[in-house]
């Protein structure tokens, strides 16, 4: 069976699949390419198992129902929710899918128009015409009086700016309409920052009127192997560790490749997508960008401090918290506290460091050589990033899936005992890779990770050891270690281990 699927876009037109099913209303039967088993070179859907249940349960709930989708671009939303409607187990979903775009309001409303169109009778829909935003949400909840309708409008931040007053246009009718409605209302964005205020923010139109929300996030790192599959665990972890776990980087990505060759390719190439893509999502959420990729730029080489971030990008140490402050209302970047502080709450101590494991990397390794960027000096470029490419992957993606690590064996039990908490630890005078602390029975756990080619030996351990004793707080405390290592161990340190009670791990940790 290969039935087809309309998936209208206001850029692009209506693009169809090989037939649809007709019947007295016109249903669309949305069959994706997301399948267990999707053929060669088209990639799995994967690890979305948990929000497929969450627009199930939407579907399934009586009454009107709205949801709001929202998460960074590239992400996966119009993935998601089309081949939810495509059914699993495959039934057929009463609605249609529409993506906006930036243009005028005449021309949204005719796309938006022959969407709508698709759930009426043949007849009908080739006489229909709306001459008002207002006559065509009408329509919709009309069709929804007696039958559920699944209405999914994508990039609903575009059409508020295309047409002003839309949003209290939409409150007003969903107010009027909803009761006795069987509508099913998606909207979905990925600029985080409209999509937050227009839903979440008080004295907003349409603030409380979802019955549903969800924040897409990426894919999980035990599932990259599936868009990855002739890759090594070590080369997930660093492509892990350069794009995170964003569908659309993973499915770009070669593993036929080095993964080096896919930085050169993919990300330095004048003519690749993701030459300027970290340029174009920070232009997609600020409409004045130019202070806030300054400050990007200051911690993504290092600068983690108020103080130090100020210093180097000019900016008044007075303002400096303003700017950091939209970057984390804008998800851009996390404010850090370290893990053995007692008070959490307490700022004075924290760092901020970028988030996103792409823009990390772009702003770690690209932004900051426009130079070789503009003049195309690969071969200089790709020398610059080979020579710290190691270092980073053990400071970015190898900590952090080692922290994952030891969440996980803190939950099953495993450690010498159950964690309050797990993260970075540092004092003025010394940091912890991994870190881990149980307050009421007083024990730490200290850790350290490396991945290089070498075998980690005894020097690090008393390293780390030493490092241990620089947290005051913790001089009376039970003290235990823990190492992660690419390449393994001496046999000095193994047997070293064997006798202290010394935890070490070898190699990826990409869970479970």
């Amino acid at each position: 069976m290969n039935e087809g699927f309309f998936i209208f876009s206001s850029g692009l037109g209506q693009t169809s699949g090989n037939n649809i099913a007709t019947s007295d209303k016109v249903s669309i039967l949305l069959i994706m390419s997301f399948e267990e088993d999707p053929g060669p070179g088209r990639p799995p859907f994967v690890n979305r198992q948990d929000e497929v249940a969450l627009l199930d349960a939407f579907r399934r709930k009586a009454g009107a129902q709205f949801m709001v989708v929202y998460g960074r671009r590239r992400i996966g939303k119009t993935a998601l929710i089309t081949h939810w409607m495509s059914g699993r187990p495959r039934t057929k979903i009463r609605g249609f899918y529409w993506v906006a775009h930036r243009s005028t309001p005449e021309i949204l409303l005719r796309s938006f128009s022959e969407a709508l169109a698709s759930c009426l009778d043949a007849e009908i829909a080739a006489r229909l015409s709306f001459a008002t935003w207002e006559d065509a949400f009408k329509q919709m909840f009309a069709l929804a009086k007696t039958e559920a309708l699944v209405a999914g409008i994508d990039e609903f931040p575009y059409l508020l700016e295309s047409v002003p007053g839309l949003a209290s246009l939409l409150q007003k009718i969903w107010d009027a309409q909803k009761q006795g409605s069987q509508i099913k209302l998606i909207l979905c964005g990925s600029q985080y920052h409209m999509m937050h205020e227009q839903f979440f923010t008080p004295r907003q139109p349409l603030y409380g009127r979802a019955t549903a929300s969800l924040l897409l996030d990426e894919v999980s790192p035990a599932h990259l192997g599936k868009f990855l599959p002739r890759y090594s665990p070590q080369q997930i972890v660093e492509t892990y560790s350069v794009l995170g776990g964003v569908p659309k980087y993973l499915e770009m990505w070669d593993d036929r490749a080095p993964v080096m060759n896919n930085i050169r390719d993919l990300l330095l190439s004048p003519s690749t997508l993701f030459r300027h893509e970290a340029v174009f999502l920070i232009h997609d959420e600020i409409a004045e960008p130019r202070t806030y990729l300054g400050l990007l730029e200051a911690i993504g080489g290092g600068l983690r401090t108020p103080v130090a971030i100020a210093k180097t990008t000019g900016l008044p140490i007075t303002h400096i918290g303003k700017y950091l402050n939209h970057l984390l209302d804008l998800k851009l970047v996390r404010r850090v506290q370290s893990a053995e502080a007692p008070n959490a709450s307490q700022t004075r101590l924290s760092r901020y460091e970028i988030r996103d494991p792409f823009m990390r990397f772009h702003f770690e390794f690209i932004h900051p050589h426009p130079d070789l960027v503009e003049r195309n000096r690969m071969t200089e470029h790709m020398e610059k990033i080979t020579a710290r490419f190691d270092s980073y992957v053990g400071k970015t993606g190898y900590e952090e899936l080692s922290r994952r690590h030891l969440e996980a064996l803190g939950a099953a039990g495993k450690l010498p005992f159950k964690p309050d908490k797990v993260g970075r630890a540092w004092t003025p005078r010394s940091e912890v890779d991994v870190f881990a602390l149980n307050r009421k029975s007083q024990a730490a756990l200290f850790g350290e990770c490396r991945w290089t080619s070498r075998k980690m030996d005894v020097s690090v351990l008393t390293e780390l050891q030493v490092k241990a004793e620089t947290f005051p707080r913790l001089k009376k405390w039970r003290k235990h270690f823990v190492l992660f290592s690419k390449s393994g161990f001496t046999a000095e340190l193994t047997r070293l281990a064997k006798k202290e009670s010394i935890l070490l791990f070898e190699g990826p940790l990409l869970g479970k």
